[in-house]
């Protein structure tokens, strides 16, 4: 039986101009499926009169419907109509009576060349009995006056085949290799490979293919766990995943993550408590599997220290965590976790640390930070030991933790570093003394020359130096230089290349931002350039004094009474509003009054820019 590809009628429902039109086609172009067969679909939405569309940039015609993944912001939007419906079902009927969270792709953007999506069909529509059906698609799409119309396409045949038990196995076998093929892997094919398997599985939706979803459910990467969830909650052998399910909740072996908790909750209604089920079995876990279940624990937990036992159990396992775990209870989960106990284990992770700048990996820094909190003593030994190398392993925030103002015995080392590989350079900013100031002098001298002479075949390669960390070691050791510095950055702008004076105020900060650095910030808010006002102003609401605030209401002040009347400010202006009120409304050094705010409000001129004033002071 032939696919009905044709546009049969494609009209506007509701009251409105006919702006776009929408057609469905097979991509296969076949018509004969195996019950849990992958159908793709292509959707293509085609405006009528291309003069209807909006300029570039600016709203216009905009559908929900995103490329190939069904998204909640198409319910109640769009459906694909079968007829019959007996013998189909939506896989999403347990999400149309919930509430759901989203944050993700708005949709796709129409425009006056036709769209073509990818659709997923199987996401939309579960076929669970032989026949022939007719399909056809009915969509809402939001007009550039933000009116809804809603559009029909043409409609499809489709024939479903009786149930093939081999074909199944055999499917199934195919889409379980792909997992295990590309499980670990980054990659963007593999990744793209596990997805599809995944939703294969999902698809078929046989009592194997189930299995097989809970199965993995615990060690999945979250996006394909996500799939397999969703293929558990809207199986039509819901019964059978129940049991599976809290069957692997008792297994020793088997990891229970929060994807699997809460997919077990939304199959089992006796499960109230999600936490205090997991609680109930977390004895009887081992190895890994405990020591992911825990974590699963502690991530329903409140933002405090866990219970004594939990914390050292946590400490006990730590290693046989992945390591994005490790990072995230090392992370915003530290609060939880906390204890002594910890020493060894932070101290085991630094030890295998590779021998390479700055490792990919961010889990050695964390630890490294944790562990100087720890054990403030202990850990002083290892940081210096790290800044005595020529080329250190760990950043800059964690080197910087020690109290010290200056380490004055590390200075000839933090010279050499610099000479030879430049790396030392946010080193002598946080620590060195001025004994080292002349070589230091000599070599950004001497980098400026070797930057503004790099010239080959293209004149534009030559720029200035940009180094915000030297410049904040000379403004913090000898000012009057500093200043010289920091103001020569500023107004060096005749390089095509040099890009340093639109960022340098702020990145300099971030080393120092004493009184000169502060003097040099303030009057730059009287630059010519929006782009440097926006870093000053940006800069002084982070590192500036409570003496600054006067200086960043009056800039703010100014920048009004220049665009009252002028009209919708440009992007670099309206980029400069949002640094004025971040920058009066929530300062790092001062706290704002409640007429600060008011003021500050009053100064906006973009609703955007009113609504981020806080209600009142201290919010």
């Amino acid at each position: 039986m032939r696919v009905l590809a044709i546009v049969l009628g494609a009209f506007v429902v509701a009251a409105g101009s006919p702006a776009q039109t929408l057609s469905v086609h097979i991509e296969s172009g076949k018509s004969r499926f195996q019950i849990g067969e992958a159908i793709g679909l292509t959707v293509t939405f085609e405006m009528n009169d291309p003069s209807q569309a909006s300029p570039p940039n600016l709203p216009g015609w905009m559908t929900t419907l995103n490329a190939h993944d069904r998204t909640v912001l198409s319910i109640g939007r769009d459906r694909f109509v079968v007829s019959p419906e007996t013998g189909t079902r939506d896989p999403w009927e347990y999400r149309l009576h919930g509430g759901f969270a989203y944050s993700g792709p708005g949709g796709s953007h129409l425009s006056a060349k036709p769209t073509v999506l990818e659709i997923d069909l199987n996401q939309w529509v579960r076929f669970e009995r032989a026949g022939h059906y007719t399909v056809y698609l009915h969509s809402k799409v939001t007009g550039p006056q933000h009116q809804d119309v809603e559009i029909q396409s043409n409609e499809i045949g489709i024939d479903i085949l009786p149930a093939d038990p081999a074909w199944e196995a055999e499917e199934l076998a195919k889409d379980i290799s792909a997992l295990n093929a590309t499980q670990g892997a980054v990659d963007s094919r593999a990744f793209e490979q596990r997805m599809g398997a995944a939703r294969h599985i999902a698809d078929l939706d046989t009592p194997a293919a189930v299995r097989e979803m809970a199965r993995r459910l615990g060690t999945a990467d979250i996006q394909s766990a996500q799939i397999l969830a969703d293929g558990l909650r809207s199986s039509g052998h819901g019964g059978e995943a129940m049991a599976l399910m809290n069957e692997l909740l008792h297994d020793p072996a088997e990891p229970v993550t929060p994807i699997f908790l809460r997919t077990l909750a939304g199959l089992d209604e006796r499960v109230k408590d999600p936490q205090k089920t997991l609680a109930g079995v977390i004895g009887q876990k081992q190895g890994a599997a405990k020591a992911i279940s825990i974590k699963t624990l502690l991530d329903g937990m409140p933002d405090q220290a866990a219970p004594p036992e939990l914390q050292s159990e946590i400490a006990r396992l730590f290693p046989e965590l992945p390591a994005s775990q490790q990072s995230e209870l090392l992370d915003y989960q530290w609060n939880k976790i906390e204890s002594p106990e910890m020493i060894p284990v932070l101290r085991e992770i630094y030890e295998k640390m590779p021998e390479t700048m700055y490792p990919e990996n961010p889990l050695f820094a964390s630890a490294a930070g944790r562990l100087y909190e720890l054990d403030t003593n202990g850990t002083r030994t290892l940081l210096i030991e790290e800044m005595k190398r020529r080329v250190p392993r760990l950043p800059y925030k964690v080197l910087a933790m020690l109290p010290d103002a200056t380490l004055p015995d590390l200075d000839a080392t933090f010279l050499d570093s610099l000479q030879h590989n430049g790396a030392a350079a946010e080193l002598i900013a946080r620590y060195a003394t001025k004994s080292i100031l002349d070589p230091v002098k000599d070599y950004y001298a001497k980098r400026d020359a070797e930057m503004k002479s790099r010239v080959t075949d293209n004149p534009n390669v030559a720029a200035p130096v940009c180094e915000p960390p030297l410049v904040a070691y000379f403004l913090r050791v000898e000012p009057g230089w500093g200043e010289q510095v920091i103001r020569q950055s500023i107004a060096e702008r005749s390089y095509p290349m040099g890009r340093c004076w639109l960022s340098i105020i702020g990145r300099t900060a971030v080393y120092y931002s004493g009184p000169a650095w502060e003097k040099v910030a303030i009057e730059s808010l009287q630059d010519a350039a929006v782009p440097v006002k926006t870093d000053a102003v940006r800069a002084l609401g982070r590192y500036g004094s409570p003496e600054s605030k006067s200086a960043v209401f009056g800039a703010f002040r100014q920048w009004h009474q220049w665009w009252e009347n002028r009209g919708e400010p440009n992007d670099e202006n309206r980029i400069l509003e949002q640094a004025l009120v971040q920058a009066t409304t929530r300062p790092a050094n001062w706290k704002p009054s409640g007429s600060d705010l008011a003021m500050a409000r009053e100064l906006c001129l973009s609703t955007g820019c009113k609504s981020q004033v806080p209600a009142q002071a201290g919010n």
